[in-house]
């Protein structure tokens, strides 16, 4: 039985996200700005 020949190991290269793809931290303010300033506008005075 012959011996098994592996390719060499090549790690994938991490993809990193195109330069006009908002970041997560964009995500986070899209959606806590607005519910901020409903709750300020929103509160009992």
């Amino acid at each position: 039985m012959a011996p098994v020949h592996y390719p060499p190991y090549r790690a994938m290269p991490h993809r990193r996200p195109a330069h006009d793809a908002p970041s997560p931290l964009t995500f986070v303010l899209l959606i806590a700005a607005p519910a901020i300033v409903a709750v300020a506008a929103l509160r009992p005075r």
